[in-house]
């Protein structure tokens, strides 16, 4: 069953929280700290990716991984969703 619209945005909503509490996160974080599989989350990050919102960044190693973080845009509206629910 699809998600409604206000189920999609509250999700955006949490992963920019959650993307913004630290320095990045890396998919599989992000999917366990949202409850969510990780093709959901990949497809949730490409959403937030074309928004502007965030942007990933390939971090040498072994095996290497790829880190999520909050563009400017996104720590700004990070920044407003906390005000509002705080």
């Amino acid at each position: 069953m699809p998600i409604t619209l206000e189920e999609h945005v509250r999700l955006l909503f949490r992963a920019l929280l959650v993307i913004g509490e630290g320095e990045g996160v890396n998919l599989s974080e992000l999917a366990t700290a949202l409850g969510k599989n990780r093709p959901q989350v990949y497809t949730l990050v490409n959403t937030l990716e074309s928004l502007g919102l965030v942007a990933r960044e390939r971090v040498k190693g072994l095996p290497p991984k790829t880190i999520v973080k909050l563009t400017d845009r996104g720590r700004k509206l990070a920044s407003c969703i906390k005000e509002v629910i705080d």
